[in-house]
């Protein structure tokens, strides 16, 4: 039952004595005046006052909800500071309800006149909440908590209620969130999760015996560090940072696989599931704290882990951000598996020609004004790498120009990219299915075959190739990458540089629609009689814009 109402006076001096948290009978009659701020006093507990109070209604729904209403009742002698917001202010978007819910009540009774400004109070979910008491010219002064303006107070018989502008943000640390994600969220949880060492705190830890070697026996404390991640420059469980994760559910990481593994299954290749199963978490933390604009700014966002984010394809709720204390997370609503992930490079050689059937040879491999010599290991098989790379068969084939008197003779090549399944039975010619995107495409050759090349690419030109000198087509030295995971500061051979590059590059081509088959063709000149023709691989590497 409401007994008096006050406008802009409160009494000093209901406070505290010592650690009781007991009324202080014998209070002082000082009067301090707080700007506009209604104090209402009623003779009921605190908690049956909020939920009779239907301004309140989405608050105390809130506690109800999450036990703090249970937990205030069986508190009975214990004295309360409460801190809500009204009905008409809309709840944030939070991972952890109890969490949130408890960052509004304290186990102390704090009357308006016994705050200070930057005072600090420990609420019930660990955290604190600063108070900020501001002075104004009309003598009064202006109340918050957590920045939020104090609108009107209640002071019950066993504490005092705030009422608030907005609710209190006092957000999870990254850690404590991933900590405590459901069983919704276990996928990226438990991935995140497994990273973890524990270490043994001596310092926390106290000793309690002495074993039978005469060694202390301690009743334990164990930390939990994640190196995994302070490697990479986010320590996860520092307060110090300004972060941004991004959060899928069980559902979107699982469609995700499920969707990489039938595309995979589609384009007929494989893939290392660790890697694109890894992919999720570590394209999903950043080192600094982005906005919704940030978002739509940035077409590309790098991750901790360097994994390109496309913001154009991955679909994130931006509109309901988690304020964490170091930094800001987002639900993710669809996550794809990018192209360039499953898939590090197509890259296949000539010489299978040999073990081709008839059929597949007609099949697949179309010759002009030219015809197939032999299939030929031209220079010995070496390892980059022993023990960790495969030896590099450098066999080649090998055509001739049909007429061999014309120094500037022509011919054409043109062939549908396969891969040769040795482990088949029968063996077969497996022909690509290569995804829309965009890649490089590259090529190797015999250095000074003494014959240029036109290449084609699904019939639309694409370069010259004037090979005449230099190695930049020279078998798969010249530009583009290594070996996926081909470590040049360990390789032992002295030429470990040119081991299994992309070779040299002939443009960058773009497919679109579904997986299909791919055409490509030369149409070589020579430059000397009787030149041979020297094929050694060819190479399709995605590009960033292969997503």
């Amino acid at each position: 039952m409401k007994t008096k109402n006050v406008l802009c006076t409160v009494l000093l001096g209901i406070g505290l004595v010592g650690c009781q948290n007991v009324w202080d009978e014998h209070y002082a009659e000082k009067e301090t005046q707080l700007e506009n701020t209604e104090v209402e006093v009623v003779s009921m507990k605190v908690a049956d006052f909020l939920q009779k109070e239907e301004s309140l209604k989405n608050m105390v729904d809130l506690f109800n909800a999450t036990g703090v209403t249970e937990e205030m009742v069986q508190k009975n002698q214990q004295l309360f500071t409460v801190l809500v917001a009204p009905n008409d202010v809309a709840k944030p978007t939070v991972i952890d309800q109890t969490y949130f819910a408890k960052s509004h009540v304290a186990d102390v009774a704090i009357s308006p006149s016994n705050l200070t400004n930057g005072q600090r109070v420990l609420m019930w979910n660990g955290k604190y909440v600063e108070v900020a008491k501001m002075p104004l010219e009309d003598g009064t002064f202006s109340l918050l908590f957590g920045g939020n303006h104090v609108e009107k107070i209640i002071r019950a018989t066993n504490g005092y209620i705030y009422v608030l502008d907005n609710y209190i943000s006092a957000p999870q640390s990254m850690y404590e969130i991933i900590s405590n994600l459901g069983d919704d969220y276990s996928l990226f949880r438990d991935m995140v999760m497994s990273h973890n060492v524990k270490a043994f705190d001596r310092g926390a830890s106290t000793p309690i015996d002495i074993d039978n070697t005469g060694a202390t026996v301690y009743d334990s404390v164990f930390t939990a560090t994640n190196p995994y991640f302070a490697a990479a420059g986010l320590d996860i469980m520092s307060e110090s940072i300004s972060a941004t994760m991004l959060i899928p559910s069980n559902k979107v990481v699982q469609a995700a696989w499920d969707k990489a593994v039938s595309d995979l299954k589609v384009w007929g290749m494989t893939r290392v599931d660790s890697i694109y199963k890894n992919w999720v978490f570590q394209a999903a933390f950043f080192k600094q704290k982005y906005t919704k604009a940030d978002f739509e700014a940035n077409e590309d966002l790098e991750s901790t882990f360097k994994k390109q984010w496309r913001t154009t394809v991955q679909k994130v709720d931006l509109n309901h951000p988690i304020e964490m204390s170091n930094g800001v997370a987002y639900y993710v609503d669809e996550l794809k598996i990018p192209t360039n992930v499953l898939i590090y490079r197509i890259k296949d050689f000539f010489y299978p020609y040999e073990s081709l059937s008839a059929e597949e040879k007609a099949t697949l491999y179309k010759e002009t004004d030219i015809y197939f010599n032999k299939c030929n290991t031209d220079v010995t098989a070496w390892s980059g790498w022993p023990g960790y790379f495969p030896n590099i068969i450098n066999r080649v084939l090998m055509y001739e120009f049909t007429d061999q008197t014309d120094a500037a003779a022509k011919g054409s090549l043109e062939f549908t990219p396969y891969s040769y399944d040795s482990l088949s039975n029968p063996k077969r010619a497996v022909v690509y299915k290569i995804p829309a995107g965009e890649y490089t495409l590259s090529f190797g050759f015999k250095q000074k075959m003494n014959a240029t090349v036109d290449v084609y690419f699904n019939q639309e030109f694409l370069r010259n190739i004037p090979y005449t000198t230099g190695t930049t087509y020279h078998y798969d030295r010249g530009a583009g990458g290594y070996p996926e995971g081909y470590d040049t500061s360990k390789a032992t051979n002295s030429k470990k540089s040119n081991y299994d590059r992309d070779g040299g590059s002939a443009g960058v081509i773009t497919l679109e629609g579904d997986p299909a088959p791919i055409n490509i063709r030369f149409e070589f000149t020579a430059t000397a009689k009787g030149g041979d023709i020297v094929l050694h691989h060819w190479c399709l590497k995605p590009t960033k814009n292969c997503y």
